[in-house]
């Protein structure tokens, strides 16, 4: 007789594994037939074969099924049993060895409570089945904190080994005490039987932070993030800030903790229609705090232990009108537990560092959030849906961006034992993308566009499509494209988009390609084979009817002074203000030269600029690149990874371009031109460069002689003609 082969198949776990998180999504395979009503039974066992968890079952459909299992440190076996029918079909084992990384820094939890705060949260009358304080109380809140936060890790490890990253996560920080993951820790307290039962273990810590506050400060409509009225909508994180350091301990600022808090006092009030006391709130704080904060007024939708982790995401019942419906999403209870889960956790991605991006930081959860845990989704009271069925086809938008998964990487709170060290540059580099001009002729000029950074490259689209490679599993450290090649593949007439991802989650973007290969004039050295090259960059901004022609001045980072020497470069103080002035360059011996008219009027020019900022130029380091506003402002970045400058990006729209020279380059000097008359603002910037073999130092005498090279603007004359604007 031929053997039974057993149908149930673990799909995202190895026998023997290491796990460094204490929740574990597992996913797996059953009988693709099985009766409606079928489940996976999960019992945990130690080292000794005793139980360490309460057992817990999960639904499956069509033929998968998934389970949320609680680690104790240590040795688990955990035993998977498919039972269809009331019947026992089989069962699987597999070990996996829990050990918390507790050398690194954890996510902290934390709920803010008003100084006078009635300790309760808004729940609709039928979800607390008749027992007022079963959602709805303090016990309650932190209770479906705790349970929602081991939600976010699992769901994070599981993503994160999806991407290729190895299955790793945030821990929590946890403390010896009555647990609440199970229901049968809470009955234990109730027995008086919590050593018995096993209930006190080390869980996921909760703070009750007191605020200075009242509910009535923190109900103000005049702070609620979604009064559009409202003019201090910031101001309930301001609360939760000061209530963490009032707090001290680990939410110190000299910690730089990280936290996810949520507000105990967020309230629905009926009659003005507006929830209070609520604000979806997100910082990364390098020096200080960091947090991503969300109000409770959800909460009660949310699951307290594993047990409703299926029915909290499957609920159908509508939540009434004695709550808030968030953003018009929360028509059945399971969206307002997705809503409330995910958001929360949005916000807890800006604590470590994301900007809105595709994925859960652009609210990617309102929908996809169940599809983690449950295998059968439900019916959508929003756009009359019904469920589906989930396996691996199907899509899933509450997921983190590749590029916050990255970034994620490089913090400390994501660490694995086995991750390399990283050099700062590996760290904080963003990638490179600079042209590659290879000068044959005169007329004859080979771009190739040169890809690189120091960490690898991960993702590299055009025009919003991804490459074939690399892949962020197998990053590379430079990439080349010829701009032969990309003529084949794009159209020239089109603007070509270009997106590069280094595998530490930094970004860059070039709006065209085609702009960037666009052959550069030249300088050419007399009596030598040597050119220097330009590339510039203009605005269209006109600040007053004085127009003539404008000023055009060029200088380099060394220059000859009265005393017929040479002289570097050491410090440029970039003028900027209401638009960008110009700048003032300094050199060794206490000359200066201008971004701008050296003399108007037969008088020095003197630049304004309120937001202005000096950047140092210590010798040996050279100037990277320089980011520029067209028309309003500019950033300097030297290879020490100091920058300074003002982009001046406020109420102006302008697209910032990146000036930086080709991979054989270094930047020796600068150009442009400068309006007459009113604040003679820039209106052309440019960077002359020259082989990076030679440098400053390689350069021929004659360069510093050539009169196109220096500075004359104004000094030969400055007669500004009024044009009339009247016809």
């Amino acid at each position: 007789m031929a053997p039974i082969m057993n149908p149930l198949k673990i799909t995202n776990l190895e026998d023997g594994e290491t796990i460094h998180h204490r929740c574990l999504l597992v996913t797996g395979t059953c009988a693709p037939t099985a009766a409606e009503g079928s489940y996976i039974h999960v019992t945990t066992k130690g080292a000794n074969k005793g139980e360490i968890f309460p057992e817990q079952t999960w639904p499956t459909a069509g033929g998968n099924f998934k389970a949320l299992v609680m680690l104790s440190s240590g040795l688990n076996t955990l035993e998977f049993a498919y039972v269809c029918n009331d019947c026992l079909e089989h069962t699987i084992e597999i070990n996996v060895h829990y050990t918390p990384l507790l050398q690194y820094p954890p996510l902290h939890l934390a709920i803010m409570v008003a100084a006078d705060s009635p300790c309760l949260i808004d729940c609709p009358p039928h979800k607390a089945a008749g027992v007022s304080s079963a959602h709805s109380d303090l016990d309650a809140a932190v209770s479906k904190l705790r349970m929602t936060a081991y939600m976010w890790q699992a769901m994070t490890a599981e993503d994160m080994r999806l991407k290729g990253l190895g299955r790793r996560s945030f821990r929590l920080d946890e403390e010896w005490m009555a647990d609440t993951i199970s229901r049968d820790f809470l009955n234990a307290r109730h027995d008086g039987s919590l050593d018995r039962e096993g209930a006190m273990r080390s869980t996921a810590k909760v703070n009750i932070i007191r605020s200075s506050k009242t509910v009535k400060d923190i109900r103000d409509v005049n702070i609620a993030q979604q009064n559009p009225s409202a003019h201090r909508k910031n101001a309930l994180f301001e609360f939760f800030e000061d209530a963490l350091k009032e707090a001290d301990g680990p939410f110190a600022s000299s910690a730089r903790p990280t936290v996810a808090g949520l507000i105990l006092d967020s309230h629905y009030n009926v009659s003005q229609k507006m929830i209070l006391g609520h604000a979806a709130l997100g910082c990364h704080n390098l020096d200080g705090i960091s947090l991503g904060m969300f109000g409770s007024h959800l909460t009660y939708s949310w699951p307290r232990f594993l047990e409703e982790v299926t029915s909290c995401l499957t609920d159908v019942r509508v939540p009434g009108e004695k709550v808030g419906n968030d953003n018009g999403e929360c028509n059945t209870m399971w969206e307002a537990c997705t809503i409330g889960q995910g958001a929360h956790l949005h916000e807890v991605g800006h604590a470590f560092g994301s900007p809105h991006r595709a994925g859960i930081m652009e609210r990617g959860y309102a929908q996809d959030w169940p599809k983690h845990f449950v295998s059968k989704t439900a019916y959508c009271g929003r756009f009359k849906t019904a469920g589906v069925v989930v396996n691996d086809e199907t899509p899933n938008n509450a997921r983190w961006n590749l590029a916050d998964a990255l970034a994620f990487r490089m913090l400390p709170h994501f660490r694995l034992p086995e991750d390399p060290a990283l050099t700062d540059e590996e760290r904080n580099a963003t990638p490179s993308i600079k042209p590659d001009f290879n000068a044959q002729d005169e007329d004859e000029i080979n771009a190739v566009l040169s890809i690189s950074s120091p960490s690898g490259i991960a993702r590299v689209t055009f025009n919003h499509k991804e490459e074939l490679t690399p892949a962020a599993t197998s990053p590379c450290p430079y990439l080349r494209y010829p701009e032969t090649e990309l003529e084949k593949r794009f159209d020239r007439n089109q603007p070509l988009h270009l997106q590069v991802l280094g595998f530490n989650g930094k970004e860059r973007t070039v709006a065209n390609v085609w702009k960037l290969l666009t052959a550069k004039s030249f300088i050419r050295i007399p009596g030598s084979s040597i050119r220097l090259s330009k590339r510039s960059v203009t605005g269209n901004n006109s600040f007053d009817t004085y127009v003539h022609s404008d000023y055009e001045w060029a200088q380099l980072l060394r220059e000859k002074g009265k005393d017929g020497n040479l002289h570097r470069a050491t410090s440029i103080d970039l003028r900027v203000g209401c638009i960008w002035d110009g700048g003032v360059v300094t050199y060794a011996d206490g000359h200066k030269s201008h971004w701008g008219p050296m003399r108007r009027g037969g008088r020095p020019h003197r630049f304004g600029g309120h937001a202005s900022e000096k950047i140092e130029l210590p010798e040996g380091v050279e100037i990277s690149c320089i980011d520029v506003n067209p028309g309003y402002g500019v950033r300097m970045h030297l290879a020490n990874d100091t920058k300074a400058g003002e982009l001046n990006i406020r109420g102006h729209g302008t697209e910032v371009v990146q000036l930086e020279p080709a991979v054989n380059e270094v930047i020796v000097g600068f150009y442009g031109k400068s309006q007459r008359g009113g604040f003679c603002g820039i209106v052309e910037f440019g960077i002359i460069t020259a082989p990076k073999d030679l440098g400053l130092d390689g350069l021929p005498d004659a360069v510093w002689e050539m009169s196109e090279l220096k500075n004359t603007a104004g000094l030969d004359g400055d007669d500004e003609v009024r044009i009339s604007t009247t016809f």
